[in-house]
């Protein structure tokens, strides 16, 4: 199969479903929805390089000098496609104009698919089905008659007014040929909140379960970690403050914490000020180098917040592969997060914005190395069950096969009369 995903965040957890279609046999190419850095970042570049993916990742390199140099290439390419393929040309420019409300991103729009013109695609996939997202992989479906699934995460479903503008796209949900998300939170909500009367297929987001290992030989009895972006609705400040408490109660401890955002100045400032010991910011790092600090941690700590924005985490990647890793987790009863954590099972769940719970559980996963033991254990088996990325990837494959069989069906069954 040659399947295209069109996306605005190529980030790892993206990256193991791709990376496990191919191994599975099939062709997939990617087509960032903007001038996305991801493609580009020292980090997800090399994933790219070693799975062949570097070639069949379509970014965008246009630049004008002013508008008519614009105009003028549109109209050079588009006269040079309809020579090649003037149906799908022509039903390219009539959705271009239906979808899109200014000329400008229509034909940037165009100008984006249109290399797939001259492709034998089988189906496209949005792995986030944020508004932009759909708008372009609807213009690219309707142009070339192909069938399409979409996938439903977090920020393309609770950020902002991102409900509000779904809800005027449900032509685009109820034409895909699959709707699909991570968790029965994201399911339940989509159906309340956009009434959707069809099947939701749950597919969790994963992980490369050889990759992540680690056997707790190498564990510190104190040690802290976190590994994500520094934003407000992974509760960062709730973490820093718990180890102020940690710090006031006379409890040894080191923190790490890894990765680069937003509120990271503000993070860095609140350790100042409070004067708070042994925190270690660190900027992303590769995932062999993220494994070594997984290694030797003893707790990893998250304890997610929802944002003033709404945004929120819907079952973390980073708390999988920490799990993956026999590493027991802290995190907040949250937005489903039962379906990931089970609690004093495989991790410890605290109220959000609770960093007197969050020290606490601290405390407990310190001084009792057994319970971390066993946490590690019983996480590392959750993970190998639920969310391991070879039993998730031949759910996408799944989907993929019986979608282009029943579109042969239909084929056959039209010519047929």
């Amino acid at each position: 199969m040659k399947i295209v995903y069109i996306c605005d965040k190529l980030i790892t957890f993206i990256l193991n479903e791709i990376i496990e279609l191919i191994k599975m046999g099939h062709d997939v190419y990617i087509l960032p929805v903007r001038d996305d850095f991801w493609v580009t970042h020292s980090i997800i570049r090399p994933i790219l390089t070693q799975n062949g993916l570097l070639d069949k990742t379509f970014s965008r390199v246009r630049n004008y000098r002013n508008r008519k140099q614009k105009l003028v290439h549109l109209t050079y390419t588009v006269l040079y496609d309809f020579i090649r393929r003037p149906v799908v040309t022509l039903k390219a420019l009539f959705y271009m104009l239906q979808i899109y409300p200014t000329l400008g991103d229509g034909t940037e729009a165009y100008l984006d698919i249109r290399p797939f013109f001259y492709e034998q695609i089988d189906v496209l996939h949005a792995p986030f089905s944020t508004p932009q997202i759909l708008d372009k992989l609807y213009l690219f479906a309707k142009s070339l008659d192909l069938p399409y699934t979409l996938s439903f995460r977090a920020h393309d479903i609770y950020e902002g007014n991102v409900l509000e503008e779904l809800k005027k796209r449900m032509n685009i949900l109820r034409e895909a040929s699959q709707l699909i998300t991570i968790s029965e939170y994201n399911k339940n909500y989509l159906k309340s909140n956009l009434n959707l009367h069809r099947d939701i297929e749950l597919i969790h987001g994963a992980v490369n379960i050889d990759f992540f290992t680690g056997n707790g030989e190498m564990r510190s009895p104190n040690s802290i970690i976190a590994v994500c972006r520094l934003a407000e609705q992974k509760g960062l400040l709730y973490l820093l403050k718990a180890c102020h408490i940690l710090h006031m109660r006379g409890v040894d401890y080191d923190c790490t914490i890894i990765g680069e955002g937003d509120q990271k100045k503000e993070c860095q400032k609140f350790v100042e000020q409070l004067h708070i010991p042994n925190i270690c910011f660190i900027n992303f790092l590769t995932q062999p180098e993220i494994i070594k600090y997984l290694e030797s941690a003893t707790a990893f700590v998250m304890p997610c917040v929802i944002s003033a924005d709404g945004k929120r985490d819907i079952l973390a990647n980073a708390l999988k592969e920490a799990m993956a890793m026999r590493i027991p987790v802290i995190t907040s009863r949250i937005c489903g997060i039962e379906e990931l954590v089970d609690d004093e099972l495989n991790g410890i769940l605290v109220p959000p914005g609770n960093p007197e719970a969050v020290a606490d559980a601290i405390i407990k996963l310190f001084s009792n190395p057994d319970l971390r033991e066993t946490m590690g254990e019983e996480g590392r088996k959750k993970i190998s069950k639920d969310f391991n990325i070879k039993t998730e990837g031949k759910k996408f494959e799944s989907i993929f096969k019986k979608i282009l069989n029943n579109n042969a069906s239909n084929l056959n069954h039209d010519q047929s009369t």
